[in-house]
């Protein structure tokens, strides 16, 4: 009986599975195809099996270099702005105060809000021209010129992380505040007992328990972040001078603007087995912190 309804369940799920198949295993099966074959639209009829010659050729060119350094800058700057803001904010949102309610569910506006509208935003407001980011410090006569924010190289970087941080920074504060209430609040009164301050609390309960959260966050923040393109799309298109050339930029580019969809589809799995060896990395951190 046990078995035929066992059965049975399996029979329900199947064209869920089917669907899902579908729509993932397909397009992954045909880019793996592409990857290994010579797939350039300006010459749709030559494609012979190349191999892992896209391979090479994504790893030997001057643009992944260029586009992975400016990914790690990105990333360096992003990713630990996104955690900090996260957990700080998730502290706020975690105590009791008048209006916590609806300050909870107002953090996630930024997140909520389309990425291509944060973009336009942000490119509104760091415009070296008319920008409000500048009105409003040149009214305050911190700066006598106004800054060009996505002209420079440097400047550009870090506004596309603000704005990056700005659209992340709340989700990640409400995935904090969901662990922060699994902690037993005895935990904190048996410490205030025994004479710990609100430091040594943090320390010794909050991050300890929060860990496992934590390193969930961490990865996600790291797959968003190394996969981000539509801010880039939006804000600075990749420049100046390439600075903001993520590697998810470079992989467009190849695709849509070289037409190379072979060169395209090699550098997509590339990433992914980058994106699955940092995320392997994290879980055997976690998992050593646990053993000890």
């Amino acid at each position: 009986m046990a078995g035929r309804e066992s059965g049975y369940a399996y029979l329900t799920l199947l064209p869920v599975l089917l669907i899902m198949a579908a729509f993932s295993l397909y397009p992954i099966g045909y880019a793996l195809y592409l990857s290994l074959h010579r797939e350039v639209l300006t010459d749709p009829l030559n494609n012979p099996y190349v191999g892992f010659q896209n391979f090479s050729n994504a790893l030997h060119s001057y643009y992944l270099t260029s586009s992975l350094v400016s990914t790690a800058a990105f990333m360096a700057m992003a990713v630990p702005s996104v955690m900090i803001f996260g957990l700080l904010a998730a502290l706020l949102l975690n105590e009791a105060f008048a209006g916590a309610r609806i300050l909870r569910v107002a953090i996630l506006l930024p997140w909520a809000m389309p990425a291509v509208v944060s973009g336009i935003v942000w490119r509104w407001m760091l415009n070296g021209d008319y920008g409000i980011l500048n009105s409003a410090l040149f009214q305050l006569g911190i700066i006598h010129d106004y800054i060009p924010w996505l002209s420079q190289p440097a400047l550009a970087r870090v506004g596309l992380a603000v704005a990056h941080v700005w659209r992340e920074g709340p989700l990640a504060a409400i995935f904090f505040l969901a662990g922060l209430q699994t902690i037993s609040p005895d935990l904190y009164s048996a410490a205030a007992v025994d004479g710990a301050g609100r430091v040594a609390a943090f320390r010794r309960i909050t991050m300890p328990l929060l860990r496992p959260t934590i390193v969930i966050v961490l990865i996600y923040e790291t797959i968003v972040a190394a996969t981000t393109f539509d801010l880039v799309y939006v804000m600075t298109g990749g420049g100046p001078a390439d600075a903001t050339s993520l590697i998810s930029w470079y992989a467009y580019a190849e695709v849509f603007k070289f037409l190379d969809l072979g060169t395209g589809a090699a550098l997509a799995f590339l990433i992914a087995l980058v994106l699955l060896a940092v995320i392997i990395l994290y879980l055997r951190v976690l998992r050593s912190e646990e053993r000890r």
